[in-house]
Formats: C-alpha cells, sequence, structure tokens
C-alpha cells in the first residue's frame, strides 16, 4: 500500500491512458468533436484515438466568438477607418467559417466506413446550407442509431430543406436504406420535404424516438405521420416557430400503435378522438385552439401520467365533464396555468369522476368566482 507522501506527490504516471481504448471512446463520445479532436496534442497514446469515437458531435457554435459591430463615430474623416474595421470584421467572421468547414469536413471523410452509434450537427450560418447537406449525407452514409440536425439562424424562408430520401437514394436496388439502424431522430429549425412522411414510414423501420422543434412541411398538405415502431414524440412550436409545425400533429393513433409518450407544445393537437392504445406519458402545452384540445383529450384515455397547460375552462370539460370517468389509467394529473372555472368546477370533475388518481398538482392555475348581484 502506498504511503501518504508518495500518492500525493505524484509519479507522473497517466492512468488514464492505461485504459483500453473501447473505454477511451465512451469517455470522449460525451464530448463535442472539437473537444475530442483536441485530445490528439495530450500524448502520442492519444493521436489518432478520436478518428474511431462512435458519436460525432459537429457543432458550429464551437468556432463562434463574440466579435462586435464596429460603430460608426459619425465624423467627417473617418469613414475610411469605419470601412476598413468592417472588412477586417468580415475576413474574421470568413475566417471561422472556413476553419469550421475545414474541420468538419476531416471528421467527417467523404470515405468513412466505422458505424456511428451517434451523429449530431448544428450549423448557425444560412450561408452553410449546401455544405449541411453534404455532412448529413456524410454521417448517415455511417448508418448511426441517432441522428441530431439543428439550424441555429434565420427565419423559415431561408432554413434548409431536409429529406431522409436525399441520403437515401441511390444505394442500390434491393439494398437497406441508411436510415435503417436509425433509432432516434431529432430535428430543429429545418423545412422537411413533401415526401418526409412518407420516408419516414418506409425508411425508417426501427426508429422509436422523434423529436421535431420549429420545423415546418415545405408544402402544407403531405402524408400524416405514419410508424408501427415509434415509442415517443415531441412536437414544439417555440416562440418564432411556424404555423407548418401543427401540421406534423396530424396523425391518426392506428398509424403510432406503439407510441407510450407523446409531447405536443404551442401546437394544436389532432382533431381526432380515436385511442392511442400504448400510451403511458401525454403532454400537451399552450394549444393554438380550444375545441380540438378537448377532442384529442379523449385519445389519452390510457395515459397514467398527463400534463395539461394552458388550458381553459372550455378546453378542459366542454360539454361532457363525465369523460373523466373512462381515465381509468390515470394516476398523476399536472394542470399548470389552466383556467379551472368558476368555484374550481373542473377540479370537481376531476375528483369526482377520475376512480384512480393519485397525484393531482396544479401550478399558477386560475380560479373564477362569480360574485352574486344584490
Amino acid at each position: 500500500m502506498e504511503t501518504g507522501s508518495r500518492a500525493g506527490s505524484g509519479s507522473g504516471s497517466d492512468r488514464l491512458s492505461d485504459l483500453p481504448d473501447c473505454l477511451l471512446h465512451c469517455v470522449l463520445s460525451s464530448l463535442r468533436s472539437r473537444q475530442v479532436v483536441q485530445t490528439c496534442l495530450l500524448s502520442r497514446r492519444w493521436r489518432h484515438l478520436w478518428r474511431l469515437v462512435p458519436c460525432l458531435d459537429v457543432d458550429q457554435r464551437d468556432f463562434l466568438v463574440v466579435d462586435p459591430k464596429p460603430e460608426f463615430p459619425g465624423r467627417l474623416g473617418t469613414s475610411d477607418v469605419f470601412a476598413k474595421a468592417q472588412n477586417e470584421r468580415l475576413n474574421r467572421v470568413m475566417k471561422r467559417q472556413r476553419s469550421f468547414e475545414d474541420f468538419a469536413d476531416s471528421v467527417l471523410p467523404l470515405n468513412g466506413v466505422w458505424p456511428l452509434d451517434a451523429y449530431r450537427l448544428h450549423v448557425a450560418e444560412q450561408s452553410l446550407r449546401k455544405a449541411s447537406n453534404r455532412w448529413i449525407r456524410r454521417g448517415l452514409a455511417r448508418r448511426p442509431a441517432e441522428l441530431g440536425v439543428s439550424y441555429g439562424c434565420g427565419t423559415h424562408h431561408t432554413d434548409p430543406l431536409f429529406s431522409l430520401g436525399f441520403v437515401s437514394g441511390g444505394v442500390g436496388a434491393g439494398a437497406m436504406p441508411l436510415t435503417s439502424c436509425l433509432r432516434k431522430l431529432h430535428l430543429s429549425g429545418l423545412t422537411l420535404s413533401e415526401a418526409f412522411a412518407e420516408e419516414l414510414r418506409s425508411e425508417c423501420p426501427v426508429l422509436e424516438d422523434m423529436k421535431l422543434v420549429n420545423c415546418h412541411r415545405e408544402y402544407t398538405f403531405g402524408g400524416r405521420i405514419a410508424s408501427r415502431s415509434l415509442k415517443r414524440l415531441h412536437i414544439e412550436k417555440g416562440n418564432q416557430g411556424y404555423d407548418g409545425c401543427s401540421s406534423f400533429t396530424q396523425f391518426d393513433p392506428r398509424d403510432v400503435p406503439a407510441l407510450v409518450s407523446l409531447n405536443l407544445v404551442n401546437v394544436c393537437p389532432p382533431d381526432n378522438e380515436d385511442e392511442l392504445q400504448s400510451l403511458a406519458v401525454a403532454s400537451i402545452v399552450d394549444p393554438d385552439e380550444d375545441v380540438g384540445p378537448y377532442r384529442f383529450l379523449k385519445s389519452l384515455r390510457n395515459a397514467r401520467v398527463l400534463e395539461l397547460r394552458s388550458f381553459t375552462t372550455t378546453g378542459l370539460l366542454e360539454d361532457e365533464p363525465q369523460e373523466f370517468r373512462n381515465f381509468h389509467n390515470l394516476r398523476t394529473l399536472i394542470l399548470g396555468e389552466c383556467d379551472i372555472g368558476d368555484g374550481c368546477q373542473v377540479l370537481r370533475y376531476v375528483l369526482e369522476n377520475v376512480p384512480n388518481l393519485e397525484r393531482l398538482v396544479l401550478h399558477d392555475c386560475k380560479v373564477v368566482y362569480f360574485l352574486p348581484i344584490l
């Protein structure tokens, strides 16, 4: 056993480097790709470890720095100085962008062959739209189990078009699509192609988790979301989201028979009353409409945990308060920022009609009391 003095002084040994490659790759998979590549400078042992890390997280934000625009001084004779400062800043921006492009191309070589567990890409500038398609194709060519693509700028008029088909096409007749291993798909700030729903159904046979944030369709019409393997679905329209987000919520419960978890944020729920048979957890936050959410509540009758946020009394009850009697599996109900009616009528109907409720949570809910006229 080492003495205290010897343990404290340190022998200079590198115990981390003594770990086998498989464990080091596991550690590096928790870092963004730029940090992973920088480990090649640690020692000769680390020089090529980054090349076989099974998770790639390519993020342009790692290359961005705060570089404020120069302010025009407003004095005569200073326009040349201002123009020079502007050009110097533009050159710095372009240099950082080229550095990111070179980096992304190097960690995603055209002939990369080893499979990926996860591939995540975040692009912050619209000038890289064409390059983004190239990086998505190269990433999916490695058949990842998880794909995350986010685009963090601009409006929906400039968002890049995303299609599962443009990366899966050309693999040869009878060959498995490049998305055949995909289990998790998270997309943000993208325009999804008209054929996205059909591609989802036919080219993602094992997809289990899908999250769409501020995405919209190339056209407002198109097929409904359908996946027999999908278990978790999250659709969200943020404060700067687009109306096209709501078009993705129009699905038939029969088309997603394995769905266990559903989260809809700031979108209009489906106008459908058919039950989601496998559903266990559901959350509807800030629905766009009043009547639509109530109709869809009937689809959630099998949920064990249900969160409803920013619902009106009409949205919760309409004309059928006894409908709560059909929530036989419901154990936890969370109401946030909801209007629970005159004299807490919503609570009364819930407590009287939900047979197996164990936990009721109220957060910033509104109660209205009508005083009698004397």
